[in-house]
């Protein structure tokens, strides 16, 4: 087990039931981190609780849609109602729809932008006196499709808005002693980008020209995350970690 930094600081993480947001839940159970886990998928939800819970903490699950305006003050109280005021929220859930930007139409644009975007705003809402109680972190995955790429416009701009959303919440709750960060990874090893093969096809020929030729692993960005949530951290407010392999140094 790693070395508990977490105890006594409850978390949640939204869309934990597979991927990046699974290998986050691991790593801060790891840690010592009581968390809520949130996602749609009920299965992957339990998948995930079940390995957290290998690492010796208290976790608790909810499934919830974060495109439902209600979602978030559920998703609140539940974790309030488990593990007390909420110390680490990071907002991890993400969609993406795949076309040209003239076929995405208003619900496929609204579905994205609210569940990648909104509802972080959201829940950082619902959960500021916590995260003020207990001088908090908010973690918010943005991406690097903060550059902008074809056949996702929904998709960069919600990430592009996540991680200016950040640097806003940084400027505000930092007098609160609540700091808000955004890790931004590069092309990783996940379901999301199987799951798109023009998208694969792309990382496969950008990720050779890397310094770190290969696409990255969930748990390098989970590190990531849970070094930005922890007092390792506390001077580190307002940023976006890209964990690229070296994209970003373009």
């Amino acid at each position: 087990m790693t070395e508990a930094r977490f105890t006594q600081r409850p978390a949640i993480v939204t869309g934990a039931a597979r991927g990046i947001g699974r290998a986050i839940a691991i790593r801060l159970a790891s840690e010592g981190a009581p968390s809520l886990l949130v996602d749609r998928d009920a299965t992957g939800l339990a998948e995930t609780a079940d390995k957290c819970r290998g690492e010796g903490t208290a976790i608790e699950t909810l499934v919830a849609d974060l495109q439902d305006r209600a979602a978030p003050r559920r998703i609140a109280d539940a974790a309030r109602t488990a593990h007390g005021a909420i110390a680490v929220l990071v907002n991890n859930a993400g969609v993406e729809f795949r076309g040209n930007f003239t076929a995405h139409d208003d619900a496929a644009w609204d579905r994205v932008i609210d569940i990648n975007l909104s509802a972080a705003f959201r829940l950082v809402r619902e959960l500021t006196d916590d995260l003020a109680a207990t001088r908090g972190a908010i973690v918010n995955l943005a991406s690097v499709a903060v550059v902008g790429f074809a056949g996702q416009a929904a998709y960069d701009a919600s990430k592009g808005g996540l991680a200016t959303l950040t640097r806003s919440l940084a400027v505000e709750m930092g007098p609160m002693g609540v700091r808000a960060n955004s890790v931004a990874p590069g092309f990783v090893d996940t379901e999301m980008l199987k799951e798109a093969p023009d998208l694969a096809a792309v990382a496969e020929r950008l990720v050779a020209t890397l310094p770190i030729a290969r696409t990255g692993r969930v748990e390098e960005v989970a590190a990531a995350v849970a070094w930005l949530a922890s007092e390792r951290a506390s001077y580190v407010t307002g940023h976006t970690l890209f964990v690229d392999g070296g994209w970003m140094r373009r």
